[in-house]
């Protein structure tokens, strides 16, 4: 079928609508396994151009061949040419923050009232839920288990997360700092963003975030590290994301939510998941470093314990003398001694 003419909406509708009503016309006259493979297809459309055609015919319980002979009854030369304008439809979506943020105004200004803010906060919740569940379930245990393998053995781990995804990457940073040495998280403090990565090899791994619209730093790490031979586990939103052709370990999330910027929920939970199964590869030596780890913060008093004494801050008073010892004052002591 000609791509050219593929790409151009017919009959007031998109071309992937079209696919569906195509697959849905056909229907009828396919064989019990085609049947299954186009039911599963027309009933999960958001699934095409997210999913690898290996993945969506294990759930659809069919063959990738059928797969691959479903395309070709609706005139395709292969599957590949059939999801081409699904991803099309992605990279052609308005994704601005401007429009994310008419939409949120339009559905929550001054006449709107308390209850469309909870409506609101109700679908955000409920979106992250169906996020975090599709996520993991289009990665897959295996390939997250495959991933914390290649971190855990790295020689050295690179870490890169910017703008809204900076929280997953210091996460991990954190979390695996408790239990391992060796970890680079860049972050480009005065500007040394490329001088983080120089050193890295083909002994090292690299983790990278990035959600369209795609951070260039984020992009740009992961093909500087791949150049050099380092494994790259990505955790991206699309197929489409430029980080699939640096990546053999590639993480699919979903972000859809009616909030302003994309969720970063469903990376947070990827990236708990990655840090608890890198900390059990480690074994004994780990759990040791943990212990060890607790320990010198105690000894620098960095957790506040119940013992502690905790009291409201007395309000300002004009009568106030100024050689008085208010709450605000301990605190501040306190906070020198680097015990607050």
């Amino acid at each position: 079928m000609n791509k050219d003419v593929m790409q151009q909406p017919q009959d007031g509708i998109t071309v992937s609508e079209k696919i569906l009503a195509d697959l849905q016309l056909v229907y009828p006259k396919l064989s019990p396994q085609l049947r299954q493979a186009a039911q599963y297809l027309i009933d999960r459309p958001d699934e095409i151009a997210f999913t690898s055609m290996r993945q969506l015919a294990e759930r659809a319980e069919v063959q990738p061949a059928t797969m691959v002979r479903l395309a070709q009854a609706i005139g395709f030369d292969g599957y590949e040419a059939l999801r081409e304008p699904f991803r099309d439809a992605l990279r052609s979506q308005p994704t601005g923050f401007g429009q994310h943020a008419r939409n949120l105004l339009a559905r929550t200004g001054r006449r709107s009232g308390g209850r469309a803010l909870a409506q609101l906060a109700s679908e955000m919740i409920a979106s992250d839920r169906e996020n975090i569940s599709l996520s993991l379930e289009a990665i897959g245990a295996d390939e997250l288990a495959d991933a914390a393998r290649v971190l855990a053995g790295a020689r050295r781990i690179y870490i890169v997360g910017q703008r809204s995804l900076f929280p997953a990457a210091f996460y991990v940073h954190y979390a695996c700092s408790m239990f391992r040495e060796n970890l680079v998280l860049l972050d480009g403090h005065g500007g040394t963003f490329a001088d983080g990565i120089r050193g890295i090899s083909e002994a090292d791994a690299m983790l990278v975030y990035s959600f369209e619209p795609y951070a260039r730093g984020a992009i740009d790490a992961a093909e500087y590290g791949t150049g050099r031979g380092a494994k790259v586990v990505a955790i991206t939103d699309s197929l489409v994301s430029p980080l699939t052709v640096l990546t053999d370990h590639l993480l699919l999330v979903a972000t859809d939510t009616p909030a302003l910027f994309k969720s970063i929920v469903p990376a947070m939970t990827v990236s708990q998941v990655l840090v608890a199964q890198i900390l059990a590869q480690g074994g004994q030596e780990a759990l040791t470093r943990v212990t060890e780890s607790e320990s010198q913060l105690e000894s620098f008093g960095a957790y506040w314990h119940q013992g502690d004494q905790v009291s409201r801050p007395a309000q300002p008073s004009e009568d106030r003398d100024d050689n008085s010892v208010t709450p605000d004052d301990d605190v501040a002591r306190r906070f020198d001694r680097g015990q607050s």
